[in-house]
């Protein structure tokens, strides 16, 4: 999963993509203007707990993959920005990062959080209408010369007057049929789309940034889930030690960082969840869709696993927690033998038998 960043110039993108993958990329306006990819760690203090109780040889975390793409600039090049507008079509999820602080020359009356936040949608509907009208014009034309590609050019014709009317991809109800003619088409408006409100250290202080309950209540009204962040002050306050981060975050109110939010909100909206295989080699998290089956889970570790599936052994992080360690588990009767259609639940530790 590969989550791209995106959004206007000058709304932080770059400090947002250094506070979560640890990076420092050159920020501000003598940034260089690259797509800069990296990954971050979920924080979960799950792991942390299997880790101190196993002790493993190593530890892995569940990762998210960012890409930072710079916004499109009016100096750019048409081929410059379409490379930069496949960067976007390549992304997994998009997080839009808005700008609330600051004035600037080109901003005198202050940042417009709600205004940016529109017009970037705007802005993929416009896209997503330009490459469709091109592709309904080569039909319509390869119909004259071709014979007859009617089916086609009614689902664009339907998609595009959706489009028209400010109704995203992701939102049209398409039938079997019509999703087997798209012959999986990327729609920028099908991505799943974040906000993050960058704010500065004032606005983190008081709670207030301008246009906030516009923001708000639009992005409410969009179902579009959005958080907050100071991304400057959590990126200097993560370069701290431990225990200096612990105190500033008290001094900020913050009680989770801004990844472990984020990071929350994509698994939250995408229906993710995370179990566990745990050893003396190693303790890991692995990250599944809700609904996954045993086997399917299986299959994250190694297909082989999968294909020679036999039961599972499983019990939850929530009982071993309680009674700390995985002989008082069985002894309480909480260690079970589950078969192929067994649903794998966020938190399971899992032991997978197999046979190949």
């Amino acid at each position: 999963m590969q989550i791209g960043l995106v959004g206007m110039p000058g709304s932080g993108k770059t400090t947002l993509f250094n506070l979560l993958t640890g990076n420092e990329k050159p920020t501000g306006p003598g940034g260089a203007d690259e797509v800069y990819t990296g990954s971050a760690v979920v924080p979960d203090q799950r792991i942390d707990y299997l880790a101190q109780l196993y002790r493993p040889r190593k530890t892995t975390c569940a990762r998210i993959e960012f890409k930072d793409i710079p916004g499109a600039k009016m100096e750019h090049s048409r081929a410059r920005a379409s490379r930069l507008l496949d960067e976007v079509r390549s992304a997994t999820a998009l997080v839009q990062v808005v700008r609330a602080f600051g004035k600037t020359t080109a901003m005198p009356d202050g940042p417009d959080p709600f205004s940016d936040l529109i017009n970037y949608g705007s802005e993929l509907l416009l896209a997503d209408m330009d490459t469709l009208e091109k592709k309904l014009a080569r039909f319509e034309d390869n119909a004259c010369k071709k014979g007859d590609t009617s089916d086609q050019i009614a689902l664009y014709r339907k998609i595009l007057f959706a489009l028209e009317n400010e109704q995203p991809f992701g939102s049209i109800s398409l039938s079997p049929a019509e999703e087997d003619l798209l012959n999986d088409q990327v729609f920028l408006t099908g991505k799943p789309l974040y906000a993050v409100v960058n704010i500065d250290e004032a606005q983190l202080q008081s709670g207030i940034y301008p246009r906030k309950e516009k923001v708000e209540s639009w992005a409410a009204g969009k179902n579009l889930p959005l958080i907050t962040v100071c991304a400057q002050v959590e990126m200097e306050i993560s370069r701290l030690e431990p225990q200096e981060q612990i105190e500033f975050m008290k001094d900020y109110d913050l009680t989770e960082s801004g990844l472990g939010r984020l990071a929350r909100m994509v698994y939250d909206s995408l229906d993710l969840i995370s179990f566990f295989t745990v050893g003396e080699d190693e303790v890991r998290a692995w990250t599944v869709r809700k609904g996954a089956t045993a086997p399917q889970a299986a299959s994250k570790i190694h297909s082989d696993i999968s294909r020679g599936f036999i039961r599972a052994e499983v019990f939850h992080y929530d009982d071993l927690y309680r009674l700390g360690s995985g002989q008082k588990v069985k002894e309480a009767g909480q260690f079970r033998l589950e078969g192929k259609d067994y649903i794998v639940q966020d938190g399971d530790i899992i032991s997978f038998r197999f046979n190949i």
